[in-house]
């Protein structure tokens, strides 16, 4: 929702981007070497005649932050585990997709597999969390070529073309899919919940019936519709009214796979589905149209969109459209992005309100770090670099308004993005040692299984303000050892003061480690041996 701005915030958020891009600007009129010049062309630095990955300049030694409240495994070993588990405890062979479980009591939770699970712990983001571990599993791929790395994302990557098949619209996932037949997890009974929303402002279910065509329900029964040739899914339920949020993640895995996955079939997997993507935004004024032919709730990502500020949509529309293009290396999605000129939004990303930013929303927070990330990932002009650069600087990292900025906030994957992305080179204030310090103390303290356990942050601080939801904060982000577990911890408020209670048998999937991990090690910001 649109919130109220801060007009002096505003300004001076201005005035730093005006400086930051005039600075830029002369940067730009000297005359580059030859070296730096073909160096920037692909997102690289130039150091001593050759070209560098920006991450590498300079040899930076980073910090193993081998002490404090480290599990005793090693980083690796904790990866490995989860990765073992990943598919084999959170995948079904009939749901190719990673999901929360509950497994029966007296499982082992560290050698529960899928046959131990009793609870399918399904819910309407199930496709952004899946989309994170497959971009945990290209990261993983890109820096061992392991054949259970391929193996992993193989599965995933099938998974997620049946995401989208079954909405039968190319470019269009759902938000959850359920075949029938699966123990612990079935279509809903309650025909209410397959009435169509009139204005779209809610997710409903949607069978798929005997004759292949989409059903929904007028209250008493279910109705075939016109939305047909589905037959391969019939049976089958799906979750529709598809979100800014859900596409975060896919676009983030499948940018991650096209970009990093070098086999030739697997490569061709991902571009092929980012291209539906890319091309169903293009089509459709940057905006993802439904089953039905009615654009989605909060599926609209250009600037003046309702919902949100437009510099927040301006970033989310170009990350997706320049990750499309990029990954797939066509030119007609190249243009569509080139097209997007909306550096003029910028100064109208607003994302801090509240005292000392307290209503932020962290969805929101996190859809942005992720859309930042790949944005400058995958852009190259130095022109186009500068403003984002900026702009990821004074909105995210350093904000004026609130001391509740990213780097603060004890998020291992925002300090990633942060340290992969940042301004580097001999022009920059160097690479980000504090946060690639916070980043593998917060891996280190991840526990060993993401199960549910009693925890309480309450006692350990005092409440400094109130979030937007009226729930309790504190003045400082706590630990993840501190924190209740969660399906992807990194998403949530870390300021939070709750309790949670031990649940022995309820198990989070492992993006929460694997993702920020396997970033980490493709960065060089860690090595195997950690």
């Amino acid at each position: 929702m649109l919130r109220a701005r801060d007009v002096g915030y505003r300004a001076r958020v201005t005035r730093r981007l005006g400086m930051l891009l005039a600075i830029a600007a002369c940067s730009a009129q000297t005359d580059a070497p030859s070296c730096d010049d073909a160096c920037a062309a692909d997102g690289k630095l130039c150091e001593a005649g050759s070209c560098v990955d920006p991450w590498r300049f300079g040899s930076p030694v980073w910090s193993r932050c081998d002490g404090g409240r480290s599990t005793p495994e090693s980083l690796a070993a904790k990866a490995a585990a989860y990765d073992a588990r990943a598919l084999a405890l959170h995948a079904h062979p009939q749901m190719p997709w990673v999901m929360d479980v509950s497994v029966a009591p007296g499982v082992d939770p560290e050698a529960a597999t899928y046959r131990d699970v009793v609870q399918w712990r399904s819910s309407e983001n199930d496709g952004l969390w899946n989309g994170l571990v497959i971009a945990a599993e290209a990261y993983r791929f890109a820096v061992t070529h392991d054949p259970a790395a391929r193996a992993a994302l193989a599965t995933l990557l099938d998974g997620e073309a049946t995401r989208m098949r079954i909405t039968g619209v190319p470019g269009l996932f759902t938000r959850v899919l359920i075949p029938p037949g699966v123990p612990g997890i079935a279509c809903p009974t309650d025909l209410a919940q397959y009435v169509p929303e009139p204005d779209k402002r809610g997710n409903r279910w949607v069978m798929i019936g005997g004759d292949g065509c989409a059903q929904v329900s007028d209250g008493a029964q279910l109705l075939s519709t016109g939305h047909c040739g589905l037959a391969d899914f019939a049976g089958w339920c799906f979750l529709d009214n598809i979100s800014q949020d859900e596409y975060i993640g896919h676009v983030f895995g499948l940018g991650a796979a096209a970009r990093l996955v070098d086999d030739p079939e697997l490569h061709a997997k991902a571009a092929d589905m980012l291209h539906q993507v890319g091309q169903h935004l293009a089509a459709n004024g940057m905006s993802f149209i439904d089953w039905d032919g009615r654009p989605t709730q909060w599926g609209r990502l250009y600037p003046g969109a309702p919902g949100d500020t437009p510099g927040y949509l301006a970033i989310l529309g170009l990350s997706m459209a320049a990750t499309a293009a990029v990954g797939t290396g066509d030119p007609a999605l190249a243009d569509s992005y080139a097209r997007l000129d909306w550096r003029s939004y910028f100064d109208q990303i607003d994302q801090w309100s509240g005292d000392d930013g307290c209503g932020a929303n962290w969805n929101n927070l996190s859809m942005l770090t992720a859309s930042f990330h790949h944005l400058l990932w995958n852009e190259r002009d130095a022109a186009r670099r500068a403003p984002l650069l900026a702009a990821f600087d004074v909105e995210l990292a350093h904000p004026a308004v609130t001391s509740r900025g990213i780097l603060v906030e004890h998020n291992a994957w925002y300090d990633i993005m942060w340290a992969a992305q940042k301004a580097l080179g001999p022009d920059s204030d160097g690479p980000a040692y504090a946060a690639v310090e916070d980043a593998v103390c917060q891996l280190r303290q991840f526990p060993r299984s993401n199960q549910v356990a009693a925890r309480d942050t309450a006692p350990l601080a005092p409440e400094a303000c109130l979030g937007r939801h009226d729930e309790s904060l504190a003045a400082v982000a706590f630990d993840v050892a501190d924190r209740c577990a969660a399906t992807y911890v990194w998403w949530g408020n870390p300021y939070e003061r709750r309790a949670c209670a031990d649940e022995p048998t309820a198990i989070q999937q492992p993006a929460g480690y694997l993702l920020p991990y396997w970033m980490a090690r493709y960065y060089s910001f860690i090595d195997a041996a950690q």
